[in-house]
């Protein structure tokens, strides 16, 4: 169970109109650290709660990469201090200190302890420490997991991992709408998008707010799926994409569309070797790695005997990045997304998924 447990706060008893109140940029900016921490806390207490979860995750905030607002394994939720605390992200480019500065951190701050949370929650599904009664999302859920199959392509056998991030020409489309990642990035944002709705209607509508809601709408989940489904050519590259994971997993035969089974099929053959990569300098670096990679096929019964802790995965977008070297990073990753070639980085792949099963 990892850190699953009872984590008060000194927002225990507060409403959660009160709760929320304190995402407002006016009230958020004013808290200490340790008091965004609390209210992190408490936002994931009750999200936990609402879903059934055992347990509510720990929050704590961490030393993330600047691309690289949170992830979850064990229990824990690591969010990006910089991001979450003072809105600043600095990092290094080509011998300069920059800083990137979030004017909705507050927002965002809010929709990463959410996304995260819901991998949390999908941790516990697939490893059966909850029952939920959508049989078909289990499975999707179940088929995302960080284990592997033999993939044919080609006329040709090859390992595959049933989780992937993103490291083919399309592949960005393949981590954001595989099970896991589809409903991280899409519940936060509709649960981010009602609480900002509701203090707007209350307080009046914020800056940030406005930046956050502008961001959406760009880089949000409906606007990606427009883009998938024009760049695949298929209405239902969603549905397709998971049918593929489960056909792989559970060894099933359901017909999908054979452009986006062979986009899928390519994206599990090179995550599985670049995560394999991965776990081979990590290894000898005598680093601790959070997921196991066995070379061999599970079944469904042998995966559900098996109590595994996944880990998170979690790509943060800058939509106000520009194409200038001076952005940095951050214009890479925006150019990356918009070239559809964008890939998670180093810390995402390490993690896993909750899946951040971001297993």
């Amino acid at each position: 169970m990892g850190e699953y447990g009872v984590h008060p706060t000194r927002y225990g008893e507060v409403s959660d109109g009160q709760l929320y109140s304190m995402f407002r940029e006016s009230a958020y900016a004013r808290l200490s650290e340790s008091e965004k921490l609390d209210l992190l806390q408490e936002v994931v207490n009750r999200d936990a709660m609402e879903k059934g979860e055992i347990g509510a995750p720990e929050v704590r905030f961490a030393e993330l990469p600047v691309n690289e607002s949170g992830n979850a394994a064990d229990g824990v939720i690591q969010v990006n201090r910089d991001m979450a605390v003072s809105g600043v992200q600095t990092f290094e480019y080509k011998g300069q200190t920059v800083q990137h500065r979030m004017d909705d951190y507050n927002c965002q701050t809010l929709n990463t302890i959410l996304h995260e949370n819901m991998h949390c929650f999908q941790d516990q599904v697939i490893d059966v420490t909850i029952q939920i009664d959508d049989l078909q999302l289990t499975s999707e859920y179940q088929a995302n997991s960080y284990t592997n199959s033999i993939v044919f392509q080609n006329g040709k056998g090859q390992w595959g991992s049933q989780y992937m991030t993103g490291e083919t020409a399309n592949g960005y489309y393949m981590y954001y709408f595989q099970a896991t990642e589809r409903d991280a990035y899409r519940t936060a944002e509709e649960k981010t998008a009602s609480i900002l709705q509701e203090l707007s209607g209350k307080y009046g509508t914020e800056a940030s707010f406005e930046t956050y809601t502008k961001s959406m709408a760009t880089t949000g989940y409906q606007a990606m799926e427009q883009k998938a489904i024009l760049e695949f050519q298929n209405p239902n590259f969603e549905k397709d994409l998971n049918q593929v994971l489960q056909n792989q997993y559970f060894g099933t035969n359901v017909e999908v569309d054979k452009n986006t089974e062979e986009a899928v099929k390519a994206e599990m053959i090179a995550t599985y070797q670049n995560l394999y990569e991965q776990l081979g300098e990590s290894t000898a670096a005598n680093e601790d790695a959070k997921m196991s990679f066995d070379p061999r096929p599970v079944s469904l019964e042998e995966y559900n005997q098996a109590v595994q802790n996944p880990a998170a995965a979690d790509e943060e977008v800058y939509e106000e990045a520009e194409e200038t070297a001076e952005k940095g990073p951050e214009a890479d990753t925006q150019s990356q997304q918009e070239n559809e070639e964008a890939s998670v980085s180093d810390e995402d792949i390490t993690d896993g998924i909750d899946s951040d099963m971001e297993i």
